[in-house]
């Protein structure tokens, strides 16, 4: 196998959200000027590089990164492990550290590329590009039926520009970053990091949960759930909306974000603390249900011991118990700041992550299961 070394890896450049591709008559090279957020994940990526031990996992910022070390670094930074496609008839390196790869032809890794960027509103979509002597890491940022937009992170000109590379392809200055041609993509491209929602629209398997589906779920019919009057705010990039169960009102909220699209992008069940108190059969009631439903298919198998633990509290065998105040796997963490023993607990489900938080609000204790797609 070869060892190709990516240079420049980082988050995308901010830009406008439907940029006009069309190409300017005259352009002008020039530095695209980074934005205070890609210069504060830069400096930590710096950071993490700075012992032997992260230049092991994450690269070195002076030579560039293997793919593995890339995907690690994307995770490690997003807090999202990333689906990597390949680029078919590539160069073999490796991709045991990387949990899932797919190939695809060259051509069609970048036509998908363009129906995530097009269709999806996908945006800074991290590419690996290698030109046969050396590699680089772009963002895709934009796209139609004959180009791409991309962020490169080099300063001056574009690494792909024609004097810069080795390949032959020739990208051009755009106002907003640099175009290429699909078919030039398609000669340099090595790989390419998704979110797993935007892998999961893609190819059938969806990481997030429309809300009429949810309207229409036994979750909501069971507990009565109904919007609250003004409760529905609308913003640039979706729509917030607040809900409360039939009964126990002051006792229990629940929030909901959903994107474009009308599908869930981040939901949360508040439970009073007061009310949570000699495990109250309500509110675990509630809680096992909201997780049982409000997750996808791809993980209800690892939600399901945490819903298990949360049904049968006050119940549990001596052997269980301890598990639950002394394991450190993650279905006991969620159940430990259940019970209030923990501040918060983390678990990473197959397409969601959950978040278990005991909170102030104001001025009362609460606790706070949240659901947020990858």
């Amino acid at each position: 196998m070869e060892e190709i070394l990516f240079s420049g890896p980082g988050p995308a450049q901010q830009g406008p959200a439907h940029p006009d591709l069309a190409q300017p008559d005259e352009t002008v090279a020039r530095a695209v000027p980074r934005s205070l957020g890609v210069a504060i994940l830069e400096a930590a990526f710096i950071q993490l590089s700075s012992s032997a031990e992260g230049r092991e996992l994450y690269g070195d910022p002076q030579r560039g990164a293997t793919l593995e070390q890339t995907w690690r670094t994307f995770g490690l930074l997003s807090g999202v492990r990333p689906v990597c496609l390949l680029a078919a008839g590539r160069p073999e390196v490796p991709t045991a550290a990387i949990e899932r790869v797919i190939a695809f032809p060259p051509a069609a890794l970048v036509d998908l590329l363009a129906r995530a960027l097009i269709t999806l509103d996908a945006r800074g979509i991290p590419v690996n590009v290698y030109d046969g002597r050396s590699g680089h890491c772009i963002n895709l940022m934009a796209a139609d039926d004959d180009t791409v937009l991309f962020h490169d992170p080099w300063p001056g000109r574009s690494l792909l520009c024609h004097e810069q590379n080795a390949a032959g392809v020739d990208a051009v200055e755009h106002e907003y970053g640099w175009l290429i041609t699909r078919a030039d993509l398609g000669k340099v491209i090595f790989s390419a990091f998704l979110w797993p929602s935007v892998w999961g629209d893609l190819s059938g398997e969806p990481t997030r949960v429309p809300y009429a589906d949810l309207q229409n779920s036994d979750f909501f019919s069971f507990f009565h759930v109904h919007e609250t009057a003004g409760g529905r705010t609308t913003e640039a990039d979706g729509t917030k909306v607040r809900l409360k169960t039939g009964g126990f009102q002051e006792h229990v909220d629940l929030t909901l974000d959903l994107d474009s699209r009308g599908r869930v992008s981040h939901a949360a069940l508040w439970l009073r603390r007061e009310w949570m108190a000699d495990l109250n059969p309500f509110a675990t009631d509630i809680a096992k249900s909201f997780l049982a439903g409000f997750v996808t298919e791809q993980s209800r198998e690892r939600v399901a011991p945490i819903v298990d633990l949360l049904w049968n509290l006050g119940r549990l065998d001596r052997a269980t118990a301890d598990r639950v105040l002394h394991d450190d796997a993650q279905e006991y963490a969620v159940v430990r700041a259940y019970l209030g023993v923990d501040d918060e607990a983390f678990a990473a489900l197959a397409s969601e992550t959950l978040r278990a938080e005991n909170v102030d609000r104001e001025g009362a204790a609460w606790f706070k299961l949240a659901i947020t797609p990858w």
